[in-house]
């Protein structure tokens, strides 16, 4: 299995961690595909409905799978669609920061699918 960042998710902490055992990888992999899944729709659920509490939850339960794998674009975006929130902007930016989300996490869960259905 190849360890080098080829996507936007990094492997190499994940493999590293796990002794570079296939089966914890794919389990690890299966887990993280229901978090980002859960998370994108959270994402915009609670954004757009501007419910701060459960937008933060829902960023607090992704952040650890986020920074495990490299996704530091995820965070950024989290963080800034948080200043969004505080600043009352109009929903319009809160729409084009859910769409980033959505664009990214759509991504991730293309390459962990591809990660669980390598041979």
């Amino acid at each position: 299995m190849s360890t080098k960042k080829d996507g936007l998710i990094d492997f190499s902490a994940v493999h590293e961690m796990l002794y570079g055992e296939e089966k914890f990888i794919n389990e690890f992999s299966e887990a993280a595909v229901q978090s980002f899944s859960e998370f994108q729709q959270s994402y915009k659920e609670h954004l757009l409905a501007r419910d701060e509490t459960n937008f933060r939850k829902a960023g607090h339960k992704i952040k650890p799978v986020a920074q495990m794998l490299g996704l530091d674009q995820i965070l950024e975006e989290y963080e800034h669609a948080k200043t969004l929130l505080w600043d009352d902007k109009p929903d319009e930016a809160l729409k084009t920061s859910v769409k980033k989300i959505d664009e990214i996490c759509t991504i991730v869960l293309k390459e962990l699918d591809a990660k669980l259905n390598q041979e």
